[in-house]
């Protein structure tokens, strides 16, 4: 009787529970009872494509706009990807839920050198490998069940989307925020190739050919990124950024008198003082903190003091200690008797004055390289003419589409420069003979500006349209792994800031929130006095510690980010068909915070627990159903004292976990407490699994769970009551509760006088001495010490 009064709902119409059961579960109409491996696979399939189909758009509602960052096309998922996908997929559902307008797209970060050398070992077009992989892998994004805003894809290697990343480029072009100097890269002799700093492995080897690399000049395009370099970076980014930045000290500025080793004829000029100062050339190639160039302050450093005094160089003195250690300056001017705390401000602020310099956030910052001498990459739009110099391509000739070539062969100049037809062409200014920029772009160009992308992806007349990019900006939630994060949040938040400055977007920050997810580790088994990674099959596990089954040599057992090279990987799909889509979306949420890493162990941690919760919550529906179906009407007057304190409870904890919405652990909590509120258990799971979806339209009768708001607390929870149940205990022994006035629940004295007077203190304390009365406000209980 319980069941069928605590379920609220009136009857199901038994037609409609006939049809759910028929369609959702078995061709012969019964309800499965036992929630077999079978049974899940068929849920699965018959929702998934549902699930995908439940999307309303209003426009009137609140926007939500959470993003994962886009993958590289490998072709392959890894569970990392499944992660960070189910988490953005289950904030989505909830969002949506709570009432808002969701943006959940997804799309690819599809150039780079590891298309291009993956096509070069299997002689194949990069574009065609790219294509090949991106359809797989959207395959296997579909299998998951996931709900992303795929009308709103975006490929980075496809013309309507690199047309505007030239576009971009264009702009900082003429802004003075994109030029072309030489600079040192690492160049690979035997390949005769420019390579990335990870490229280069510990040794000062190429990680392709073993060849040691060189250091040379090339001339390579840059991003004046530091131009923005004194913007603070929010919360959200310093995490990523803090070991990034440094700053200096700017006080000295009066006592600059060289910048080091060598002295020359050269002079520089002192903009505080307008004095003269000399020049001194180094054999350094930089100096610390990647500087091209240091300032020479003898009174901050012995060394450098020792340095001028070698050259025969006076300087001023310009800082004074005192006897309790601290420094004012002395023969500054305006500044002089400040303290270095003070002055550091005040120089600061006059540097800025004179356009002469300022907060200089980090010596470690400097402009953004995005020269690539490889194929497989965005086209700089750039017309090298003799007459005119660098020329931007007109805007209306846009995209530089991406040739063509004979081969590709990783080693040499550009492959671009074999494009002899793309290569020459005509100067856009004067008309003369002129020859296409060969280089490509970094792929963190393409990265740098494609949550835009996303809230206008078809407009063929502009990167997005303001309107739309205001509605949707910034993004709210931002998920991805922090080895993705420290570069391409500095690069995304410069060109956010840029297109801010151009009047493209009304906001400067792209993400309002980061939220930075664990890797999934898988343990690896290493032969102790090689470093030699073993499979699973090498391995002797019969005795007390793992050996190697050949050898019998000692092992080293770690946990690692999963790797192919460590054997410690784990495909998805395996895992999907062995246990199943839900199973796994529950384990991932469940096993650890977002934020932390999972030790992936299936034998010792919580996926049997999560299959056996599965069952429990089917076994729950099935005898909720049963209850419906019975002959008894609810009627709750008939329930007694303690059903009736039971269902309080119930009610409590349900309120309580949605105000908390501490999410799958509450709602999980609550299975023992959820026969009163059945349909407010199956909504919070809603966005976690596919079996809630059979479950709640069998309970509702309203369709998807999907298609339910989130569920509200209900007014009286949030209303305090005038009275509460006060624990009383006798020498620490429960004994009952007792009703007393909220006014004066923290008075010892009156609520000991009430306690005496009630029904229950008349009973057990009447004819006892009391030697002390304990009340603890905080957790609404008295305990009573008296004699035996």
């Amino acid at each position: 009787m319980l069941l069928a009064v605590c379920s609220r709902r009136p009857l199901l119409n038994a037609h409609l529970i006939r049809l759910s059961v028929r369609g959702l579960f078995s061709e012969s109409g019964v309800w499965e009872r036992d929630y077999k491996a079978e049974t899940r696979r068929r849920v699965e399939q018959l929702w998934h494509g549902r699930i995908q189909e439940q999307w309303q758009r209003d426009s009137s509602r609140k926007k939500f706009y959470i993003l994962s960052m886009f993958p590289y096309p490998s072709g392959r998922l890894h569970m990392g990807h499944v992660r960070v996908y189910t988490i953005s997929d289950t904030i989505s559902h909830f969002q949506r839920m709570r009432g808002h307008q969701v943006l959940n797209p997804m799309g690819w970060d599809a150039f780079g050198l590891p298309a291009e050398n993956a096509a070069i070992e299997r002689g194949l077009d990069p574009e065609d490998w790219t294509k090949s992989n991106i359809e797989s892998m959207r395959k296997q994004l579909d299998s998951l069940g996931l709900c992303f805003n795929w009308d709103r894809e975006v490929t980075t290697c496809l013309p309507d989307y690199y047309k505007w990343t030239q576009y971009l480029f264009i702009k900082l072009f003429e802004a003075g925020l994109a030029y072309q100097k030489e600079a040192l890269v690492n160049w690979d002799p035997e390949d005769q190739t420019v390579l990335a700093d990870e490229q280069v492995d510990e040794s000062g080897r190429s990680w392709r050919s073993g060849a040691a690399v060189e250091q040379r000049l090339l001339k390579q395009w840059f991003i004046k990124t530091t131009n923005y370099a004194k913007v603070r970076q929010p919360a959200c980014y310093r995490f990523v950024l803090k070991s990034y930045l440094k700053t200096v000290c700017p006080p000295n500025q009066y006592s600059i008198i060289y910048f080091t080793y060598s002295l020359t004829e050269v002079t520089a000029l002192n903009v505080f003082t307008g004095r003269e100062v000399p020049v001194v050339i180094s054999s350094k190639n930089e100096f610390d903190g990647h500087l091209d160039t240091v300032m020479g302050i003898p009174d901050s450093s012995e060394e450098e003091a020792e340095l001028a005094q070698s050259l025969g160089l006076s300087w001023i003195s310009v800082l004074k200690t005192e006897q309790d250690g601290t420094q004012t300056l002395i023969n500054s001017d305006e500044f002089t008797g400040q303290s270095r705390a003070e002055a550091f401000n005040s120089v600061t602020q006059k540097a800025r004055e004179r356009n002469a310099g300022g907060y200089l956030t980090s010596a470690k910052l400097r402009d953004w390289l995005i020269s690539r001498q490889r194929y497989w990459g965005t086209p700089i739009p750039i017309v090298h003419c003799s007459a005119c110099g660098p020329v931007p391509v007109p805007v209306e000739e846009l995209p530089v589409m991406l040739p063509k070539v004979p081969s590709l062969s990783g080693k040499g100049a550009s492959p671009l420069k074999m494009a002899q037809d793309w290569l020459r062409c005509q100067c856009p200014r004067c008309k003369g003979p002129a020859e296409r920029e060969t280089d490509t772009m970094d792929t963190f160009v393409d990265s740098s500006w494609y949550y835009f992308r996303y809230t206008d992806p078809q407009n063929p007349l502009r990167p997005f349209e303001r309107s739309r990019a205001d509605h949707w900006m910034p993004v709210d939630v931002y998920i991805g792994g922090k080895e993705h994060a420290v570069m391409h949040l500095y690069y995304a938040r410069f060109l956010s800031h840029f297109c801010r400055d151009q009047g493209m977007v009304s906001h400067r920050e792209p993400f309002r929130k980061l939220l930075v997810q664990g890797l999934i580790k898988g343990q690896t088994f290493r032969v102790a006095e090689t470093g030699q990674y073993l499979t699973k099959e090498d391995i002797d596990f019969s005795g007390p510690e793992p050996i190697q089954r050949d050898s019998g040599s000692r092992l080293q057992v770690t946990w690692e980010k999963m790797s192919k090279s460590k054997h410690n990987g784990l495909d998805p799909q395996e895992v999907l068909q062995q246990y199943g889509l839900d199973t796994m979306r529950l384990y991932l949420l469940y096993a650890a915070p977002p934020e932390q890493d999972i030790l992936w162990d299936v034998k010792t941690d919580a996926i049997p627990g999560v299959l056996r919760w599965q069952a429990r919550l089917w076994g729950l529906i099935t005898k909720l159903r049963a209850a419906r179906e019975g002959p008894e009407t609810p009627n709750p007057s008939v329930l007694n004292k303690r059903e009736r304190s039971e269902a309080r409870k119930i009610w409590e904890n349900k309120n309580y976990a949605i105000t908390q919405v501490n999410y799958l652990k509450k709602v999980i909590g609550l299975h023992n407490l959820c026969y009163l509120l059945c349909d407010d258990f199956l909504k919070p799971l809603s966005g976690l699994s596919q079996v809630r979806n059979p479950l709640g339209s069998v309970l509702l009768g309203k369709g998807s769970v999907l298609q339910q708001p989130w569920p509200s607390v209900d007014p009286e929870y949030l209303q305090t009551p005038d009275t509460l149940q006060l624990s009383v205990r006798i020498n620490n022994k429960a004994c009952g509760s007792v009703s007393v006035p909220r006014e004066v629940a923290q008075d010892a004295q009156k609520v000991q006088e009430l306690v005496l007077n009630s029904p229950l203190g008349a009973r057990l304390l009447s004819e006892r001495v009391i030697k002390k009365a304990i009340l603890s406000p905080r957790t609404a209980l008295i305990n009573f010490l008296v004699d035996e």
